[in-house]
């Protein structure tokens, strides 16, 4: 009932050789970050459906365990569940043959995107085109929040309701998450628009409060 992406972003110089992960979700109900979007140091994953957030945190659990991504994925499969995600060597996705509306997943070369209760097949292809085309320099949260963009102009979420939810959550395997790399939306009537914007003033205001007071990544207080 959401469409959401997973992707894992290339070491750069700052990150002793290790991926990034991220994932972000968008739906027509609230919340959906409560339930849908993982991402640690050894992979992100989404899951929706008939499901919750244990489910993302078994699958993070088995790959930091050693386990294969298309193991935890096996896992967590029913047939009114749909889970997907990323790890350093793969990318997967299961959607069970009970889900709801216009459903489907694709996966590429370090990420993931897939969806049910879609407005058209459509909705797909262009989250993926739309973390893959753009912004490919810019921060792996907003490359994401680009692609939920993408989404949601291709249709996104075909419910006709009057609340939505969006969300989106990095995991930095080469130090601390900074405060604006794991946020929510939980109810608007325009919730990807809101989290981009949710993420701009993030941003800045970590920035500055760094500049100005030379607080750690951590600290929030």
């Amino acid at each position: 009932m959401t469409y959401s992406i997973c992707a894992r972003e290339r070491p750069g110089a700052d990150s002793n050789g290790r991926f990034r992960f991220g994932a972000a979700a968008a739906s027509r109900l609230p919340a959906v970050g409560g339930v849908a979007t993982h991402a640690g140091d050894n992979g992100a994953v989404a899951t929706v459906g008939i499901t919750d957030a244990e489910v993302g945190r078994r699958c993070l659990d088995g790959l930091a365990d050693g386990r294969s991504l298309p193991e935890v994925l096996d896992d967590a499969a029913t047939p009114r569940r749909q889970v997907h995600g990323v790890a350093a060597a793969a990318a997967d996705g299961h959607t069970g043959d009970d889900c709801r509306g216009v459903t489907g997943h694709v996966t590429g070369d370090g990420v993931s995107v897939a969806g049910t209760s879609l407005s058209d097949e459509a909705v797909v292809a262009a989250v993926a085109r739309g973390f893959r085309e753009n912004e490919r320099d810019a921060p792996l949260a907003c490359r994401l929040l680009t692609a939920l963009a993408a989404g949601e102009r291709a249709g996104g979420d075909r419910r006709d309701l009057s609340t939505g939810s969006a969300a989106v959550v990095v995991g930095r395997a080469d130090g601390p998450t900074t405060l604006y790399d794991d946020l929510r939306v939980d109810t608007s009537e325009s919730p990807v628009a809101d989290l981009r914007e949710t993420y701009r003033r993030a941003k800045r205001g970590y920035e500055t409060a760094v500049e100005r007071y030379g607080t750690s990544q951590t600290e929030n207080s």
